[in-house]
């Protein structure tokens, strides 16, 4: 497949792609952990949600990869009815889909020289999409997730790609109006409510008096069984449990290496909240994560447990805290920001024409 002299070509697999190439384009662009070879290899051999096949799309220009898309050739396209509450109601059948429905931030990472190349290098990699997926057998093809203010959204209703809002994510900036990062946790604690700051200091000290503790370590295969059992039982109540299935959650985990890390909280021999959390250069992602208690001894184990998160990336010099998507009031309560995200879908029939 080519536009011009761009070329696009396509692997099955992660071990199929220079993956050096890979990183650079994913590096330039501040591309999130989603597009570390590390996180597509663990994805690819442990899926979260089974997929029919893997397709890593790279785009170059005179030898030199210029773009990279990961994406998945999926039985059910829709599985949790964003699309179709946006009215792209053919997307339930299969669909080449990308990224995955597990990253709430799909963009396609791009290294270029301006804004024409850059568009056209999007152009290459849409068009790319849209034929593979008809190759595929594919009834939809489509981004899913894709951050307000994207240039990719613009380039795909130029081509008369469906474009439509359908979640909201929300972060959490370390830094200052004018980009100077928080020094320490108190810095950013000073920016929330005094409502808030009233409440986690009250949960904070009840939960020292109370004997518990907070710890931030490597993924172990053990541990992780217990995370991955708070995190079904949070997931739960807004039935999503199945997203965490206990083989693969563990698998996957491990196989991210210095890219994951679990944050616990726990009292004597009982662990009250877990997460895991994901980590590139600029963020620490709160992935997934439960608790036991929604409220113990007079204050919330989750609270601390995003203290515990928050805390870290700060110390770790993050920029941002990626919160994922739902669960608005908690999260904007943190100081977390809203940032609307948005599905680009081929039009009905053109991927099978």
């Amino acid at each position: 497949m080519s536009t011009l002299h761009t070329t696009v070509t396509v692997a099955d697999s992660i071990d199929e792609v220079d993956t050096a190439q890979w990183e650079q384009v994913a590096v330039a662009d501040t591309a999130p952990v989603h597009y570390t070879p590390a996180y597509l290899r663990a994805y690819q051999t442990s899926p979260l949600s089974p997929f029919l096949a893997a397709r890593y799309l790279t785009v170059a220009e005179a030898g030199r990869t210029l773009a990279v898309l990961p994406c998945y050739l999926q039985k059910q396209g829709d599985p949790y009815g964003f699309l179709g509450a946006v009215g792209i109601e053919d997307a339930d059948g299969p669909a080449l889909l990308g990224h995955n429905w597990y990253c709430y931030d799909t963009r396609v990472p791009v290294r270029a020289t301006g804004p024409t190349q850059r568009a056209r290098v999007l152009g290459a990699v849409l068009d790319g999409l849209r034929e593979l997926a008809a190759a595929d057998g594919a009834s939809t093809a489509g981004l899913v997730s894709v951050p307000e203010g994207d240039p990719v959204l613009d380039v795909a209703r130029d081509r008369g790609w469906r474009v439509a809002p359908i979640v909201t994510r929300f972060q959490l900036p370390l830094h200052t109006a004018t980009g100077d990062p928080f020094d320490s946790y108190d810095s950013y604690f000073a920016t929330l409510g005094a409502r808030t700051r009233r409440t986690i200091r009250q949960y904070l000290r009840r939960a020292a008096d109370a004997g518990v503790t907070t710890a931030v370590e490597a993924p172990r295969p053990g541990f992780l069984r217990t995370v991955g059992d708070l995190t079904r039982r949070t997931a739960a109540k807004y039935d999503s449990a199945g997203m965490y299935p206990e083989s693969a959650f563990t698998d996957f985990v491990m196989a991210l290496g210095d890219n994951a890390r679990v944050v616990r909280v726990d009292r004597g021999g009982q662990t009250l909240a877990a997460a895991v959390v994901l980590l590139d250069e600029e963020r620490l992602h709160m992935w997934a994560g439960g608790t036991s208690h929604a409220t113990l001894d007079g204050f919330s184990p989750n609270y601390l447990l995003w203290a515990t998160e928050i805390r870290t990336a700060i110390e770790w010099r993050k920029r941002w805290v990626e919160g994922g998507r739902s669960n608005e009031p908690m999260k904007t309560r943190h100081g977390m920001k809203p940032l609307r995200l948005y599905a680009c879908v081929a039009p009905s029939g053109a991927v099978l024409s």
